[in-house]
């Protein structure tokens, strides 16, 4: 009872912040349904998928690089890593002018100001969490994402009484990155005008080089993998088709939202035991970190059984066959668990430095993936194609498992 106990203390506050970002931000599409046009609620859900996106490269970019470096060396000077900074603000202005850009096109002009600014912000806030967790101080990473989602609630309770544009709710995704970023400090983010972003892009090279660049390519290519069921199967059997498969994936969203925030937490962790040559603490911490992903699993699937099987009515419609979205949640509960088991072994392969074995088991997944998604879809049915998913992430679990293993027999022959 006791270690449960630590394990919630450990990874609950990172899990639960997260998880009310995540309702703020589908409070918003709801809001959005019942409020706007049909082309403006499209433009939105768009435009969050993009901020979404933007996240994992930051991940790639600059987070998991900064974290690697600021725990590899106790000693290792802070100011040493400001280069991260100005790179990082160029990646969030380049997000922040393809928001715009969207939004100019297809919205208004208001809006278009309105999410280049939001997306903009929303990089500079993602980094400042990633920041808080490589410094181990998850407490004010929590705070900035309790305030953001906060701030978010409070302009749709008002945006309920007043009314709301596209442009509005822009605004207040603005403000909303603006209060989560108090936490952090101005400090925080004057680091990111330190230095000439030519000099910053200078320092940066070697990181690129050495790591970025393969982090980059399996940051794309998990994302292919992901989401080739979705593409493929509105391109090929169209929207209908994957209405059931898109309900299966709603029951483990708040899954993939707390392996997001865990392995932010954990990463630091890790790296700097491996960087200590303490083997044994990081394999520990990689377990004790598999072991509170299954465990959210298993109450995800708990959940997700009760309601389709107790409560249905509350997720299906007349048009949706119970049957096809039943093999859609267990398949989808499928792939979620492959998931919680192989994302410790992945990210303990980047505190090892591993990045280009990694990004090569990223590429051979994604080919198979594509393959399997394709086969299954015009040979099966649609709803199977999440086994071609599940199919891709073993092979991918499968090649990073060997690189642990080799790992461990490399420590114990040295031992």
């Amino acid at each position: 009872m006791r270690k449960l106990g630590s394990v919630f203390g450990r990874f609950g506050l990172a899990s639960l912040s997260s998880a009310i970002v995540s309702v703020s931000h589908l409070a918003v599409q709801l809001f959005s349904i019942h409020h706007l046009g049909t082309a403006a609620i499209g433009t939105l859900a768009f435009l969050l998928v993009i901020i979404q996106f933007g996240y994992g490269l930051s991940n790639a970019l600059v987070s998991t690089p900064y974290t690697i470096a600021v725990n590899q060396d106790d000693r290792a000077d802070r100011t040493s890593f400001d280069f991260f900074f100005p790179v990082n603000l160029l990646l969030a202005a380049s997000q922040g002018l393809i928001c715009a850009g969207i939004a100019w096109a297809t919205a208004s002009p208001a809006a278009a100001a309105m999410f280049g600014l939001a997306g903009t912000l929303s990089l500079i806030r993602w980094f400042g969490r990633s920041n808080a967790y490589a410094h181990h101080r998850p407490a004010r990473a929590a705070r900035s994402d309790l305030v953001y989602a906060g701030t978010i609630v409070a302009g749709l309770l008002v945006a309920t009484r007043t009314g709301a544009d596209l442009a509005s709710i822009g605004a207040m995704l603005v403000v909303a990155s603006l209060a989560g970023l108090l936490p952090f400090g101005i400090s925080y983010v004057r680091r990111h005008f330190i230095m000439r972003p030519t000099t910053a892009l200078s320092a940066y090279r070697p990181v690129w080089r050495e790591q970025s660049g393969w982090t980059l390519v399996g940051v794309l290519s998990t994302e292919a993998t992901s989401n080739a069921h979705s593409y493929i199967v509105t391109l090929l059997a169209g929207p209908a088709a994957f209405a059931p498969v898109a309900v299966g994936m709603l029951f483990f969203r708040p899954v993939n939202v707390c392996i997001t925030a865990l392995t932010q937490l954990e990463r630091p962790r890790m790296t700097r035991a491996v960087a200590r040559g303490d083997h044994d603490g990081a394999i520990k911490s990689e377990r004790i970190f598999m072991g509170a992903l299954v465990f959210l699993w298993a109450g995800t699937c708990v959940l997700a059984a009760l309601v389709l099987f107790a409560f249905p009515q509350l997720i299906l419609k007349p048009t949706l066959d119970w049957q096809l979205v039943a093999i859609a949640v267990g398949l989808c509960a499928l792939l979620s668990l492959v998931q919680c088991v192989q994302t410790p072994m992945s990210v303990m392969t980047q505190a090892r430095k591993a990045f280009r074995p990694l990004a090569h088991q990223s590429l051979r997944s994604c080919g198979v993936g594509i393959a399997a998604v394709t086969l299954l879809t015009l040979a099966v049915a649609p709803i199977f194609s999440i086994a071609g998913v599940v199919l891709s992430q073993l092979v991918m679990m499968l090649g990073i498992w060997q690189l642990d293993r080799k790992w461990r027999a490399s420590q114990r022959a040295e031992d």
